[in-house]
């Protein structure tokens, strides 16, 4: 039979004490988050809207109890679809939030993931002066999204992500269906907005104002822009810019954009890259010719922007400064002067 020598029963007595600390610190730290999870609880009354996904069975019928705080679902039937969403379902879900806006402390949307961008960054500029935290997820599992919004005072429209909260006109998808927002941080108390001082004023958007999303490429010519000049109540345009905002530049590109802002189509210039500065970059010549920045807007927000301004604004001539202008947080504006 083989003893242990002294310097091997040193190392067991190690190792055990070690394994022992480790486990003390996970029971610690785990009841420790557990409290955490319950003390810091603001939001007791949480109202779901179900778009239309198939949801674990405990959230299948309207109203229960989870192991997070008291909420209230509601679901769509029939379902909200990304095939056939468009500005009406928009209108829908922002007219069932005020509904609920008073009764409510918090919100937790769950939709459809290949439109989440584009219904966060919708309901971020309908909800105007919001003052509650609206929560969307595309997750069948809405502990999370439940947990963040009792626990959130954040007054703006977001997407739940690994149990981070993004700004809503912040986030964009990846082709591996992860939620993103590649030039905002995470949300918390220094990067919000600041709660409004204004009351609560929802806003709708026009279902009747046609905008088109138009994607550049390097050899694109005005054959591909022609078919916009002739479309019938065509009102605005999302040009995406290829790179940090680079796009054809050849004389009759530039007059074809020109005719069409001429006609009074609003055309905004965002950059298909994730990550970018500013669309400052952009060839001058661009936006000599009617194109208005969109900065580091996405894609998403510059549609929704675009919709929500169209929708409220009368005098179209108004949009080029308001486009301008940082409603949600939706864009950076660089400084020309540094």
């Amino acid at each position: 039979m083989k003893f242990m020598t002294h310097n091997e029963k040193v190392f067991l007595i190690i190792i055990l004490a070690l394994s022992l600390i480790s486990l003390t610190l996970s029971i610690y730290f785990g009841l420790n988050q557990s409290t955490k999870n319950l003390n810091t609880c603001v939001n007791k009354n949480l109202y779901v809207i179900n778009t239309g996904k198939d949801i674990k069975e405990k959230f299948s019928v309207n109203e229960k109890s989870s192991n997070i705080q008291n909420f209230k679902l509601g679901t769509y039937n029939p379902p909200m679809s990304s095939n056939t969403l468009n500005i009406n379902d928009w209108n829908q879900l922002t007219k069932d939030l005020v509904s609920k806006y008073n009764d409510y402390d918090a919100f937790v949307i769950l939709t459809d993931h290949d439109t989440l961008p584009y219904t966060a960054s919708a309901l971020s500029f309908t909800m105007e002066n919001l003052s509650k935290p609206i929560i969307l997820t595309s997750d069948d599992d809405l502990e999370d999204s439940l947990r963040l919004a009792s626990q959130t005072k954040i007054p703006e429209v977001m997407i739940a992500s690994k149990d981070k909260l993004l700004r809503g006109c912040r986030s964009i998808s990846s082709s591996d269906r992860e939620i993103s927002s590649p030039n905002y941080p995470v949300l918390n108390e220094k990067t919000q907005l600041k709660m409004p001082t204004e009351k609560f004023s929802p806003k709708f958007m026009d279902p009747q104002n046609k905008i088109v999303v138009v994607k550049t490429y390097p050899g694109m010519d005005t054959t591909d822009l022609t078919p916009y000049v002739h479309m019938k109540d065509l009102e605005g345009i999302v040009l995406e810019l290829y790179g940090e905002g680079t796009g054809p530049t050849d004389p009759e590109f530039l007059k074809l954009i020109n005719t069409l802002a001429n006609k009074g189509v609003v055309i905004v210039g965002v950059s298909q890259y994730d990550d970018i500065n500013n669309l400052h970059q952009a060839d001058i010549r661009l936006l000599e010719a009617g194109i208005l920045p969109g900065y580091d807007m996405t894609t998403p927000a510059a549609y929704a922007k675009l919709a929500f301004l169209l929708g409220n604004v009368e005098d179209k001539k108004l949009i080029g400064q308001l486009m301008d202008i940082n409603f949600r947080g939706e864009m950076n504006i660089p400084d020309i002067n540094k």
